[in-house]
This record gives C-alpha cells, structure tokens and sequence, in this order.
C-alpha cells in the first residue's frame, strides 16, 4: 500500500506545481481562464475522451464569452466562440499560423523523422518548407483543367457503382449505407486522383487505410506506436509499401495533376521515394475521410424528411436531368447541379453545417494582442470548434440547431455577409480545404443519382441517427460508429432506364460558402 502511495506522490507532486505555475502566469489581459471539474488534469482527460464537442460542451457554458483559455498541462489552449474573431484570426495568420501542424502531423501521423522531416520543416523553425509547398502545389491542380479531369474520371467509377445497387440488392437485402458510401467514395475518389494503376484498387489497401484513419489517436500520442498503436502502425506500412511500388512502377506520371506536382515538389527537393510515400499515405485521410461520412450524412438527411427528398426529386428531374430523344439515355449534368440545383446544394451545406465536428486550429508564434483585445502567447494553441460557430445565431437566425434545408440559398440580407467568418466547415482562411470542389462535386453527383433511382429506407423502419464514431478524430465530420443497414430498391418511375453523368469542361467549381 506504502508503494501505492508513494507512485500518485511522485506523479501528482510535479502536476500540481506545474498547474501551480501555469494558473499564476496566466496574465490578465490572456481570454478567461476556465477550470475544470476534475483539478489539474480535467481538461486534459475531456479532449482525450471527448475530443471536440469537449469544448462545445463549455462553449454552451459560457454562450456571452467570445474566447476562453484551457490549461492542457502541457500547452494552453484558447478557444474563439465569436465569428467576429475568426476574422481577426485570419488577418493575423502569418502570426497564428497552421504551418506547424503540417510538420507534426508529418512526423507522428506519417512517421517520417531525420532528415526527411526537416526537408518538410516550416522555414521559419529551420527546416526547407517543403511541405507547406507540398500544399500550395495542390490548389491549381484541384481547380481549372486539373479539376475536371479529376471529375471526368471521378463520375465514371461512381456511376458502376450506383449502376450495380440495381442488380445486387433488392427489396429483401440490406445492407450497410456507411460502408456502402466509403467503398463507393474510396474506389471513385482514387483512381480520379492516382490513374490506372491505383494502388487501392486492391482491397487489402483500401482496409488498410481505413485501419489506419480510424486508430490514429494512440499513433499520434507516439509513444511506441510499434506497440501502442499496433493495427495503425502495421496498416500505415502496408499503405506506405503500396505506394513505394507505385511510384517505382511510374504510376505518378500516368494519374492526376494533383498526384503529380505532390511527387514533384518533393523529389525535385531530394526527398527519398520512402518518405514521399509516408507522406502520401497521410494523404489518402485527407482524399477521403470527410468525404465519406459527409456522404452517408447527405443521404441521412435527405432521405430521412420526405418532403424534402420529394423537392429534390422535383429539382433535379427539372434542372439537372437531360434524356437523350433518340437513345432514351438518361444523364445527370453536374454543371447543371451546380447552377440550378440550388436547393440540393443548399441541403449539402447545412449537413455540413450541422454535422462537422472539426475545429481549426493554428499556433500562436509570437505574443499578439488579439483583436486589440486579448493577448495571446508565443506557443500556444487556438483553437475554433466548428459545432459552436456554426451554430451563432448572429450569422445563422434563430434555430440554429435545426436542419434548414433553405438556409445557404441566396439571401442579400446583411447576415449573409457575416457568414464567411462563421461556418468552419471546410476550414478557416487561408487554410481552406483545397479539395472542397471535388468533394462537393462527387458527393452532390453520388446524392442526385441516388434521389432520382433509388428508394431507401432503415431495416428498422425508421431513420435513427447510428451512434457516432468519436475515435475517427481525422473525420471534421464524425462517421457512424456502427452499421446503419438499410434495404434499396429502383424507382418505378425510372426502372430499367440506362444512366449516365455529364461534367462539362471548366465548371466543376461550386459556389459555397467558406470560413
């Protein structure tokens, strides 16, 4: 028992001088310092546990408060609530920047170290700033040209696979919708973005992914992950050991512009195929983890309000749904659902709204005073928690917890302009999503198609939201953490009908709102 004693001493003792040390640094011009239920370590133990809606949990406590400080034990935290500050974050972004993320998710996430590492290192702390021109390299790739190849390719492999929902399933089947989508997602999205010899055409590669995203949390503590993380870890080599063969079989130069500046910008650099490999790897999370659950979630929420989902029948079938006189073919035109589909587009963006669970986060590099306001020190971490800000009803009306289907078309009103500063949906400016045009487009093309073939309804009987996977913390949007199986069965109206998609050059780039 002596023993026993002695271990908590030996651990609390350190703890509660350094909570001691931090609470009396806390300068009083810093955001409020909030305490937790559970002295010293609580805060520590909630984000663990809950992850983001740990904060959304005390942003409702404190709903006046436009930022508040947490002490993490090792670093403080501060957490914008006000859309009004979000824009003060991004005219500071040089000083609360999110390019020392990429170096750290560099390491833990893709497990590159040594001299690889510092090649990605953000200049400013010594290294060569590969990686943030890694980013940058994406953005023409993933709009223009490079968008609509991408697109072109992306719609013929998700076509199969709505093409077979007709022949594989009927009235008396169920199955998993979630897992439905990420398969559907996963084969479309990789062979538009790696070309003819995608290396996840193989299912092992594809699990291993999917292995790989859905543990990250003990990899990223990195303590051991050989043995801590070990399913993560061994699935991360095995997508790593894919894509060394893939580049030594020249894959790259027969894929996608975006996949091919990626490789470019680090070779021409010096950077080992192994480690560009690592890199890509972490990559593929990116490529899809938002991409799937936001497509689950659409559907959800569609299908799940009849009248809703018969609007949207309406809506497409009269703006996005062109038959061809001579062959009968049926072709949704995704420019078209872009342009014209404007209630479709609009329900998209409010199940993001609702439904993202991420919270952008930068690092404080040098002391600033906020706003004119609040000091903010050198080392710590901002944070802005999507399920608080896009929920302010300053931006968003009244009912902001409601599924307003409505709520993202035009609208000239003076609340629309505040809008831009309070949905983090696809990030937060400078640092917004690069592929949220692709993503959209494949998702909208997946939703439209289904609305107009399919009827779907739960094996239960009633649209239930599954339980939530809060562990997927690579995921802005949390997938289910259990199987949501339902029965599908083709539209009378359209029975028998032969489909196809139509993408016309230059107009892949949606219209939508970003933070």
């Amino acid at each position: 028992m002596d023993h026993i004693i002695f271990l908590v001493a030996l651990v609390s003792v350190p703890l509660l001088a350094l909570h001691y040390w931090r609470t009396r640094e806390h300068d009083p011009k810093e955001p409020p310092l909030i305490f937790p239920r559970i002295p010293i370590i609580g805060h520590a133990l909630g984000i663990i546990r809950h992850g983001v809606p740990y904060y959304t949990k005390h942003s409702t406590l404190y709903p006046s408060q436009p930022v508040y400080t947490m002490d993490l034990l090792l670093n403080k935290s501060y957490i914008v609530n006000s859309p009004s500050l979000v824009a003060a974050v991004q005219r500071n972004h040089r000083v609360i920047s999110f390019d020392p993320f990429l170096t750290g998710a560099a390491n833990r996430m893709a497990g590159i170290t040594g001299p690889g590492l510092e090649l990605l290192r953000e200049e400013q702390n010594g290294g060569r700033g590969i990686n943030n021109k890694v980013l940058h390299s994406m953005h023409p790739a993933l709009l223009g040209t490079g968008l609509d190849r991408m697109n072109e390719k992306m719609i013929k492999f998700l076509k199969l696979s709505v093409d077979e929902l007709a022949t594989t399933h009927n009235v008396n089947t169920s199955f998993d919708l979630h897992a439905w989508c990420r398969h559907a997602i996963t084969v479309a999205s990789t062979d538009a973005v790696y070309g003819s010899i995608n290396p996840y055409k193989e299912r092992e590669v594809e699990d291993s992914l999917w292995t790989f995203e859905s543990r990250l949390t003990p990899l990223l503590v990195n303590i051991m992950p050989s043995i801590t993380s070990r399913k993560s870890f061994r699935a991360r080599a095995r997508l790593v050991a894919a894509l060394v063969k893939y580049y030594e079989a020249r894959g790259h130069e027969n894929s996608s512009e975006l996949t091919y500046n990626r490789w470019k910008v680090q070779h021409d650099a010096g950077a080992t195929t192994e480690d560009i490999a690592k890199l890509e790897a972490a990559a593929g999370i990116g490529i899809l983890s938002n991409t799937v659950p936001s497509t689950f979630w659409t559907l959800f929420d569609i299908y799940s309000r009849p009248s809703l989902l018969l609007e949207l029948r309406e809506e497409i079938r009269q703006n996005g749904l062109v038959i061809e006189p001579d062959t009968g073919l049926h072709i949704v035109d995704l420019a078209s659902i872009r342009d014209s589909c404007h209630l479709l587009v609009s329900s998209f963006q409010e199940t993001l709204r609702l439904r993202s669970n991420g919270a952008p986060t930068r690092v404080v590099c040098k002391d600033i005073l906020l706003n004119d306001q609040w000091l903010l020190k050198e080392g710590s971490i901002l944070q802005m928690p999507a399920p608080t800000i896009n929920r302010q009803p300053v931006a968003w009306g009244d009912a902001t917890s409601d599924f307003n289907p409505r709520r993202f078309m035009k609208d000239t009103s003076q609340r629309d302009m505040k809008r831009a500063t309070a949905f983090m949906s696809f990030g937060a400016s400078p640092n917004i999503c690069p592929g949220r045009h692709f993503a959209s487009g494949e998702i909208l093309a997946l939703a439209a198609m289904m609305i107009l073939r399919y009827d779907i309804a739960p094996e239960s009987g009633i649209w239930r939201p599954p339980m939530l996977n809060t562990k997927a913390m690579a995921a802005s949007v949390t997938p289910p953490g259990e199987m949501f199986l339902v029965k599908v069965h083709e539209r009378e109206e359209f029975k028998g009908d032969k489909w196809d998609f139509r993408v016309m050059e230059g107009r892949g780039k949606f219209s939508l709102v970003v933070g």
